[in-house]
Formats: C-alpha cells, sequence, structure tokens
C-alpha cells in the first residue's frame, strides 16, 4: 500500500448513532405533511374517470334554465376533484409560462418560509435597527406585493377562475 492509499482506507470507523437512519429516509416529518398525504389520497380516491368526464355522447339539450342550474350544481358536487384537477393544471400552466410569477412565487414563498421557522421572538438586527418576526414578516409583504402585483399574479387567479367556471358550464349540458 502506498501513502495516498492509506488515507482513503479507514477500519474502525463509528458512525453516530441514528445517522444510517436519516440519511435513508425515515426522518421524522412535520404532522401537517402526513395531514396534506392523507387528504390527497382521499381527493385523488375521490377522481372520476376521465372516459366519464369527457363523454359528451349522453349530453342532451336542457330544455330550460331550471334543468342547467340543476346539472350545474349537480355535475360541480360529481365531478368536484375533476374540476380541482383542471385548475390545478392551470395554475402549474400559468407558473410555468410566466417566469416572473414563478420567481416572485418563489421569493414571497422563501421569505414566509424563513420567518415562520424561526424560534418564537428571535428578532434580527441589520445596521443597528431591530426586526421582531412581525416586522420582518410586514417588510416580505411588502417586498411579495409589487413583485406579485408586476408578475400579474391577479389576472393569472381571474383568468384560472374564469377558465375554470367555463369548463364548468360547457361541461353541465
Amino acid at each position: 500500500m502506498t501513502v495516498d492509499e492509506n488515507l482513503f482506507i479507514e477500519e474502525n470507523v463509528e458512525l453516530p448513532s441514528g445517522l444510517f437512519n436519516k440519511r435513508m429516509g425515515s426522518v421524522n416529518l412535520p404532522p401537517q405533511i402526513n395531514q396534506a398525504k392523507e387528504w390527497i389520497m382521499t381527493k385523488r380516491e375521490s377522481l372520476r374517470p376521465w372516459q366519464e368526464f369527457g363523454n359528451f355522447g349522453r349530453a342532451t339539450k336542457p330544455a330550460n334554465i331550471a334543468v342547467i342550474s340543476k346539472r350545474v350544481s349537480h355535475n360541480v358536487i360529481y365531478y368536484y376533484t375533476n374540476y380541482a384537477f383542471i385548475s390545478a393544471l392551470l395554475i402549474v400552466y400559468c407558473i410555468i409560462s410566466s417566469p416572473l410569477l414563478l420567481l416572485a412565487i418563489t421569493v414571497s414563498g422563501t421569505a414566509c418560509y424563513l420567518i415562520s421557522t424561526q424560534k418564537e421572538g428571535k428578532t434580527i438586527q441589520i445596521a443597528g435597527h431591530t426586526f421582531s418576526p412581525k416586522d420582518q414578516a410586514l417588510i416580505a409583504a411588502c417586498i411579495s406585493l409589487p413583485l406579485l402585483f408586476f408578475a400579474s399574479a391577479g389576472t393569472v387567479i381571474f383568468w384560472v377562475i374564469g377558465l375554470t367556471c367555463s369548463v364548468v358550464g360547457i361541461h353541465a349540458p
């Protein structure tokens, strides 16, 4: 063996207890993540088959406005998860197709996450000024709102709502 090979060979290495398990994926997750997984699984089970959702062969001309109203309310209840899935896809499309909106959401989300994960009452000092968590949240909001405004987040929200309502309206008859 050469000297270089000895540098990389360690025989009696002891790993700290629990290190192996953490690296293998048995990390304790916050309960909110488990609740979100359960919620997604229940919604996924209520997703109606897309063949049934897109079957326009059984659509008939409604007799009057009362029939349209009844069909819309029935479809919203029956196909709720399908409509929510379509809305989620539209939101993802809007975010991906607008780099400025993606940047604004990332900056806003990161700031909110960093503020929320701080210890209770932890302050930050910058240039002699002390900022409490409330001040930090206010500063994050003052930065995030103009970013979201210039990224046209409001337009995206109303576009998705309008298009989802159109899909519901077209799908009802």
